[in-house]
């Protein structure tokens, strides 16, 4: 692969015109050799130009960071994945105690612990460190019993990594700088909000579809007691390839220092669950996404920006895109796909576009789908309209200023497969199918989709 600086600029000033943009930056590496390249403005109050140095929201790419001090910790013989949680974290709570006294600290980082937890509510800067946050856990439900599933949880990342700041006595936010950013010399690279004041920030930007102007999202970061979930991390999209680098080559950084052992780095690499839907990811490692090609990486989103890391060791190859606008996944793809089609890689998303575009099949029995499914973020409604059947949604709380906690109009689906359905078009949230899982007694019990479980109601 021949890496241009100059076509790689091209591109990304491109998909900022045709997808109604305000910031994009992007870092590849290839076989010894790093790019990078910027555009457009950090925010479009401003006028303040994106560049390649300017530190952007991660988002979730974060539990990468997090599973990785965790491991640290393995590596230093203070903490095993396989003892229970309330081993190193007796006053703990959940709501079901029961499942708590089988929650494993792999589970935590592999999203198999069943705790059905997405975000909690702000509560006003001075009350939101990670541990004023925990106590507030202790009403989350379960979605599944313990290692026996698989769903995405933020709240079981924010556990996992006040369990290291418990276990250290040290702040999680000094951590991640003084276990990771430091020694690699991950030199643009944030842990905390007043930190970015050191640097070119970038800021995020809802679009509004009427009129396709952006306007600068009113929450900036999320709580900062959710940082280990993905609420605080900014970074370089070159600092970033920095981190990917060192699990690469088998946990040690370009500049020759030891992150992780060789046996740790790998086993985040290494399958411990497969997920049950279609699209999103193959299964879990630890703390990494995995892929059938033998990739692996992470999406972040939040408010008003999008992320997205893929790294293949296989192929010598790591690359970053970072936007600051909420819509901007189709430009993430614009700029990836070229060189993954290159490599022979496959976009996180294809099977989920594959499944979109897929011929329809005749309905299941009603029994088995009818209903509704719900956790703790959103809730799911399945019902029947006009000739066929549709889905209607809402949010349970709003986690973001550009929510609405309205319930949708129905949105026709169609069935692809006996058990997956989309949307009548792959726009929002239906543009990830959802598969039927879980069937007791000819009902599913859980909904699959974007990572998540959706359980149902009675």
């Amino acid at each position: 692969m021949n890496l241009d600086a100059d076509k790689l600029q091209t591109a990304l000033g491109e998909a900022l015109d045709e997808h109604h943009g305000v910031g994009i930056s992007a870092a590849v590496y290839q076989g010894g050799e790093t790019i990078t390249a910027a555009a457009g403005l950090v925010n479009n109050v401003t006028g303040v130009e994106m560049t390649t140095d300017t530190v952007m929201h991660i988002g979730s790419i974060t539990k990468t960071l997090n599973t990785t001090l965790l491991m640290q910790l393995v590596d230093e013989g203070v903490v095993d994945l396989d003892d229970p949680v309330v081993k190193y974290l007796p006053d703990l709570k959940i709501g079901n105690l029961d499942a708590l006294e089988r929650i494993t600290v792999k589970m935590l980082v592999n999203h198999s612990s069943g705790i059905d937890g997405e975000i909690v509510p702000e509560h006003g800067h001075d009350l939101e460190t990670i541990a004023h946050a925990i106590p507030r856990f202790a009403e989350m439900d379960q979605l599944h019993p313990p290692g026996e599933d698989c769903s995405y949880c933020n709240t079981a990342t924010v556990i996992a990594g006040f369990l290291c700041q418990e276990m250290t006595e040290t702040s999680w936010y000094d951590l991640i700088k003084t276990k990771i950013f430091t020694p690699l010399e991950m030199n643009h690279a944030v842990a905390l909000p007043e930190d970015a004041l050191l640097y070119r920030a970038s800021v995020g930007h809802h679009l509004n579809p009427e009129t396709n102007e952006c306007t600068r999202t009113s929450l900036p970061f999320l709580p900062l007691s959710f940082a280990p979930a993905g609420a605080t991390l900014m970074m370089s999209a070159q600092d970033l390839l920095t981190f990917a680098r060192a699990h690469m080559n088998s946990g040690v950084g370009d500049n020759g220092h030891r992150l992780l052992s060789a046996a740790s780095t790998q086993d985040m690499q290494t399958k411990t669950i497969d997920y049950q839907g279609v699209g999103f990811a193959e299964g879990f490692g630890l703390g990494w996404m995995l892929y059938e090609d033998g990739s692996f990486g992470h999406g972040g989103g939040g408010p008003g920006i999008l992320s997205w890391l893929t790294v293949a060791p296989e192929k010598d190859f790591a690359m970053a895109v970072f936007t600051n606008v909420e819509h901007g996944a189709t430009m993430i793809e614009t700029i990836m796909r070229p060189y993954l089609d290159e490599l022979g890689l496959t976009y996180y998303a294809d099977a989920a576009a594959q499944a979109s575009e897929a011929e329809p099949v005749d309905a299941p029995d009603e029994a088995l789908f009818l209903g509704a499914y719900r956790n703790c973020a959103m809730t799911y409604e399945l019902i029947p309209h006009e000739d066929g059947y549709a889905m209607r949604l809402r949010m349970n709380h709003k986690f973001y200023d550009s929510i609405s906690l309205d319930w949708s109009p129905p949105i026709p689906i169609r069935f692809v497969a006996d058990d997956v359905f989309v949307g009548s078009a792959p726009v929002g949230p239906l543009s990830t199918p959802f598969r039927l899982v879980n069937v007791e007694a000819g009902k599913a019990q859980h909904l699959a989709g974007g990572g998540r479980l959706y359980r149902r109601e009675a």
